[in-house]
């Protein structure tokens, strides 16, 4: 199965594409950032490669100004590496939040399952892409319930709190004042059928 997505960045002036290939044993998510920074057009791009249970293996992110990418991946029993040097800082990490995109609140609400009331305390790893530096951070997701056909999670990190609307299959349609799905598509192996609300794919006007 393959996923495409579009989300509008509000806050940055900009928008997102990403594929996310859905494999037998893995997921890979391939995205393209465009936004405004200190008033000049970026464009940023990133690989995520997931478990087929949502866990992060491994990120590669490519800026304009870099030769290099900046790479992020975990070993066995979550040890994290760095550029290829360990920190064990970050060991017991189970998956990445990428500061441009929503993409990887993605990761820890579709990795288990939730009631409503349930509220569950992630150690992440925070990848801030203008730094490029990664470092542990304790995130915080409550599941409110569905308003409007789409569940919504109270969304903790540090000082920082937000309510974010996700889809039935665990896609970020809305994180307030920052991100908004403009649109989306989904497609089996047989080739992508024309979107439709009516069917799998789905497909969700930008307004």
């Amino acid at each position: 199965m393959e996923q495409k997505l579009l989300w509008t960045n509000f806050e940055d002036q900009g928008a997102e594409f990403v594929t996310i290939k859905h494999q037998k044993d893995y997921m890979q998510a391939e995205g393209t950032v465009l936004l405004v920074r200190e008033e000049r057009p970026v464009r940023i791009r990133y690989s995520i490669k997931l478990g087929s249970d949502w866990k992060t293996k491994k990120v590669k992110i490519y800026k304009e100004d870099r030769e290099e990418p900046f790479v992020v991946q975990t070993e066995k029993e979550d040890k994290w590496y760095v550029n290829g040097c360990y920190d064990e800082n970050m060991d017991g990490a189970t998956n990445v939040d990428l500061s441009i995109t929503p993409l990887s609140n993605m990761f820890p609400i579709n990795r288990v399952s939730w009631e409503i009331g349930q509220k569950r305390t992630f150690k992440m790893v925070y990848i801030d892409v203008w730094k490029e530096e990664a470092a542990p951070v304790l995130q915080t997701y409550t599941y409110l319930g569905v308003d409007g056909g789409e569940r919504v999670f109270q969304y903790k990190c540090r000082e920082y709190e937000t309510k974010i609307f996700v889809d039935e299959s665990g896609v970020v349609m809305e994180y307030p004042r920052v991100f908004t799905l403009a649109a989306s598509a989904q497609s089996e192996e047989s080739g992508e059928k024309p979107p439709s609300t009516n069917e799998t794919m789905a497909f969700h006007a930008f307004y």
